[in-house]
This record gives C-alpha cells, sequence and structure tokens, in this order.
C-alpha cells in the first residue's frame, strides 16, 4: 500500500520533476534520493543554492512522510554545514523517527556524492492531513 502512496507522491511533486530528482531508495517512512548541481543551481558564490539543498531535504522529507498517510510540513529546522559545485551530485535523507496521530518528527540530512561530506542536516515536523470522506 505505501508503496503506491510513494509513487503518486513521487509522479504529482513538481518540485521533484524540476530539479530531476531521482529516487535512491524508498520504504515506509524513508525516503533517499538525489539531483546533480547544475548552473541553474548555483548562487552568486557559483556554489550550490541553499534553496537546492533544501529542496531535495523537503521532498525526501515529503516522500517519507506521506508514505503513512497525506501530511505537509509545519516546521523545519536544519544547518547548512557547506555547499558544493557545479557537477556534484548531492544525497538527501529522511527518516521518521515519530509518527504520532497529530504529527510526525523527521530527520533529514544532505550530503554530497562526490566527497561524502555531509552538507545539511536537521528536524522537521509534519501534519497529518484530516482523513478525506468518500
Amino acid at each position: 500500500m505505501y508503496r503506491k502512496r510513494i509513487e503518486e507522491i513521487i509522479k504529482g511533486d513538481k518540485l521533484f520533476h524540476l530539479y530531476g530528482m531521482e529516487v535512491l531508495s524508498t520504504d515506509l517512512g524513508y525516503a533517499r534520493l538525489q539531483a546533480e548541481v547544475k548552473e541553474e543551481h548555483l548562487n552568486a558564490h557559483n556554489i550550490a543554492h541553499g534553496a537546492m539543498i533544501f529542496a531535495l531535504m523537503d521532498v525526501a522529507f515529503a516522500i517519507s512522510v506521506n508514505s503513512y498517510e497525506d501530511a505537509v510540513g509545519i516546521q523545519f529546522g536544519f544547518n547548512i554545514f557547506k555547499s558544493t559545485g557545479l557537477g556534484d551530485v548531492i544525497i538527501a535523507e529522511s527518516k521518521v523517527i515519530h509518527k504520532g496521530r497529530s504529527s510526525m518528527v523527521v530527520e533529514v540530512k544532505a550530503e554530497s556524492k562526490n566527497t561524502g561530506k555531509i552538507l545539511a542536516k536537521g528536524m522537521a515536523t509534519a501534519l497529518p492531513l484530516p482523513k478525506k470522506i468518500t
């Protein structure tokens, strides 16, 4: 059941497709994906824009929480330790560490595939949406 939910989330996530993200692995409450840093992802300092790093972590977060049920992010807190450059591949990973009735807490991180160094790490909270009546 959750595999179908994950497929639907990926299919409908516009940012996933805009950034050319690829799924590396998914499971219930878990997602790992990657995207290559391209010219259009660079900031004025010629490094990967923080928004790109966050976008990857956010989409991984969305896949991991929505594997359980329809949910939206309500809080993100993370630190960016370093950036990376053109041609590197950023890997984002998200894992639900608490699933309650009214919230889910998630660990998120991003790392450089080329160097193996952690680029960013933090926590996020999701709010399950009310069940749809059919």
